[in-house]
């Protein structure tokens, strides 16, 4: 086994582990690595309670970037109208995410494809791709969906922008995504996008990266 599965493998069987504690009904921004509910941690747009100096926590309504259509996934889950990647082309996805003390805390985020059906879990994946800012980014693909995938990360201001580079080497039917993400205080996020991505060929003619 190389070692970047490993090194996969490892990540996502601990946060499966880390994961377990949280019930489907939680928002997912705001689960503490001692399995407290606090507004800390990890956020794609949906940010609560109250910060110690007395204001609100960060909201916003573009935590998602597909090619260059933005979305808001402020919900723990969110359906969205299906944005359509084609086989051999280059795309995108992005999530920005908030960290309340600061986004160079963040230590991992992941992006979990080819899910499908009513109760979406990461568990239903086998393909995903993850970026750590130790290790670096890491791939699951057994069935041969990407040509390429990788993972940048930028930061501007309050947010980071962890985007997956990815051209698909095959079809895959409508799926849901989910991301992931966690500090380095175990803290973690969860937003789960419905009906998110389908993957085609190109039409004859086309010039753009989705639609």
């Amino acid at each position: 086994m190389n070692s970047k599965l490993v090194k996969a493998t490892s990540a996502l069987t601990l946060f499966v582990l880390m994961a377990s504690v949280v019930a489907s009904s939680a928002p997912a921004f705001a689960l503490n690595g001692h399995g407290t509910t606090y507004g800390r941690g990890p956020q794609f747009g949906g940010g609560t309670g109250i910060t110690a100096s007395g204001g609100a926590y960060l909201t916003y309504d573009d935590g998602l970037s597909i090619n260059g259509a933005s979305f808001d996934i402020s919900k723990f889950t969110t359906t969205i109208n299906t944005q359509t990647l084609y086989v051999n082309m280059p795309s995108d996805i992005t999530f920005k995410i908030y960290e309340h003390d600061g986004v160079q805390l963040i230590q991992h985020g992941a992006l979990f494809l080819g899910i499908t059906g009513t109760h979406p879990q990461v568990s239903q994946s086998t393909t995903f791709i993850q970026w750590d800012k130790t290790s670096g980014v890491s791939t699951s693909d057994p069935n041969g969906l990407f040509k390429s995938a990788t993972a940048t990360v930028k930061y501007s201001g309050k947010f980071m922008y962890l985007t997956f580079h990815i051209t698909p080497a095959q079809t895959l039917d409508t799926s849901h995504i989910i991301v992931r993400a966690w500090d380095e205080n175990l803290s973690q996020g969860q937003v789960i996008v419905l009906d998110a991505i389908k993957i085609g060929y190109i039409p004859n003619g086309f010039s753009g990266t989705s639609q």
